[in-house]
């Protein structure tokens, strides 16, 4: 008797699989069947897509020996239609979500946002930092796109924002057949460890009087630091921000960062910032508004070490001019980001030939490609702001643009270009209304 019901039980199990399996949309069971495809949750559809989903997908730590150890890799998909075009969004940080993307907006089109390596919830264990590379993490878009290719046939796009863009142009670069068109926005792509024409662009942006305010800003917080520093540690300690390096360090690495992060976003405008005559309090406050303090505190540094180990190691970054500020710094040479990676024992010997065959890539190879950028922000001093060579590609700046800078952004005659370029390319017409 007992025999009998565990028979049942069993039956009623399989019975209840295979009504589940029933209910699965076709789609998801078409994701499920992708070798190394792991469909975690489904997650709320926005936009055009009728599905949407979390997933995990299986990569090699080291894409030379693919039979060695594994990660997980996270990743979001959206799907609109297996005749659409697919747009690959190529994170350069962590991803959360699927969010949205420009030109999967504008051609209706499927959407997949992946997570970078080394980042969130996409990091191997044991962690191997010689294996954080831009070949290895373009190899991990290369598996990807051909094992999605096996369900969206039509054209492929890459795209991303600032350096999720720089991740855009190496993944082409380095597998230039997996991708039919990329669009990366307000992308830098640096000509060296310390690229120097980010000091150049701070030096000429706006007006004369827009630069002497924000250096005469710069001063006030230095000048009264004794008075600001107070305000500055009660922050810090409600957000519980710690400093490796020491608060008072980090408060002069922000003041030496406030250019950079002001122009890059614009939300604080050069000529309201409060000059000397300000309470500390009221100095205070544009400082915050950029969180020019955040990215020296041990949860920005540690938030961002593998973007830092990328920049130092690989793919460059910008530094501090000490010479205007020596008056109130230790310093005897110029800053450079060195300092996020020696706390933790990690290299910072950097390797020129990747940015070598990057920048030879994008001149004379990097065909099919739309550079967007904004006209004040402070990465475009470093990004691909002019073709010299033969690549069909096409380069936008948008006219007192920011690192937000969009296609829909551009005055009208400006969009219709790059309309009618993207639609060349495409052999469709863009936008699809």
């Amino acid at each position: 008797m007992k025999s009998f019901y565990f028979q049942v039980i069993l039956l009623l199990i399989a019975g209840f699989q295979l009504n589940a399996q029933d209910q699965k949309s076709e789609f998801r069971q078409a994701l499920e069947a992708i070798d190394g495809v792991e469909v975690v949750k489904e997650v709320r559809v926005s936009q055009h897509f009728t599905e949407a989903y979390e997933l995990r997908f299986t990569q090699a730590v080291d894409h030379n020996y693919p039979g060695g150890a594994q990660f997980t890799q996270r990743m979001f998909i959206g799907h609109a239609g297996y005749d659409r075009p697919m747009v690959l969004s190529t994170s350069g940080y962590t991803a959360g979500r699927l969010g949205g993307a420009e030109p999967a907006s504008l051609l209706k089109a499927n959407l997949i946002r992946v997570e970078h390596r080394y980042f969130g919830e996409s990091v191997p264990d044991p962690l191997v930092w010689d294996n954080l590379t831009v070949w290895q993490s373009a190899t991990d878009h290369h598996e990807i796109v051909q094992a999605f290719k096996t369900l969206y046939k039509n054209k492929w796009l890459s795209t991303g924002h600032s350096k999720d863009g720089q991740t855009a142009i190496q993944f082409k670069a380095i597998y230039p057949d997996d991708i039919d068109v990329a669009i990366p926005y307000v992308a830098p792509l640096n000509l060296c460890k310390v690229d120097p024409r980010i000091y150049d662009f701070l030096e000429n942006v706006g007006t004369e009087a827009e630069r002497k305010k924000v250096f005469e800003y710069q001063i006030a917080l230095f000048e009264k630091k004794d008075e600001i520093m107070p305000f500055v540690k009660r922050q810090a300690k409600a957000r519980k921000w710690t400093f490796t390096m020491g608060i008072e360090r980090g408060y002069d690495l922000g003041v030496l960062e406030f250019p950079f992060a002001m122009w890059q976003y614009g939300q604080v405008k050069p000529l309201d910032l409060p000059g000397m005559e300000a309470s500390a309090e009221d100095l205070l406050k544009p400082f915050n508004q950029v969180n020019a303090l955040f990215f020296f505190s041990e949860p920005g540094i540690v938030g961002y070490l593998s973007h830092y180990y990328q920049a130092m190691n690989e793919m460059g970054y910008y530094g501090y001019d000490i010479e205007p500020y020596q008056k109130y710094l230790p310093d005897t040479v110029d800053i450079t980001w060195d300092f996020t990676l020696t706390p933790y024992g990690l290299d910072t010997t950097f390797n020129p030939n990747t940015l070598k065959f990057l920048h030879d890539f994008v001149q004379n190879r990097g065909d099919n490609m739309l550079y967007i950028y904004g006209e004040y922000d402070t990465w475009t001093a470093t990004g691909v702001t002019k073709i010299t060579g033969p690549a069909d590609a096409l380069v936008m700046i948008q006219p007192k643009g920011y690192h937000g800078s969009r296609i829909m952004a551009f005055p009208e005659d400006q969009r219709a270009k790059i309309f009618a370029t993207l639609s060349r390319w495409l052999g469709m017409e863009v936008p699809i209304e």
